[in-house]
């Protein structure tokens, strides 16, 4: 009985290899952890505000519009989001300036 088992389990074996060497042979192992790069990270959280704070700027311009809010209060804030915006913008560009400097300097 000892030596069936054996025989089965050398069976068992091969088919798994010839099935397995196909199927995963081909596949690329992923890194378990990416180098994070913080330029980006913020770069990205950026855009993201940048997009957050014009949609906040049409929002508001629909509620002066469906008049929820007075022209007074829509000045105000609009001011403050279109600074906000505006500083966002320019952070924008001194880090997409950065990263160009960074790769000219690196190809070099």
């Amino acid at each position: 009985m000892g030596f069936v088992h054996f025989v089965e389990l050398l069976f068992v074996v091969v088919i798994l290899l010839v099935v397995g060497i196909p199927l995963f042979g081909k596949l690329q192992f992923k890194k378990l952890v990416e180098v994070v790069d913080p330029d980006s990270d913020e770069f990205k959280h950026l855009l993201v505000r940048k997009e957050e704070t014009l949609i906040s700027i049409k929002e508001l311009e629909f509620d002066l519009n469906t008049e929820k809010i007075s022209e007074s209060d829509y000045q105000e804030l609009r001011k403050k989001l279109e600074a906000e915006a505006n500083e966002l913008i320019e952070r924008l560009d001194q880090l997409e300036k950065a990263r160009k400097k960074n790769k000219s300097a690196k190809s070099r």
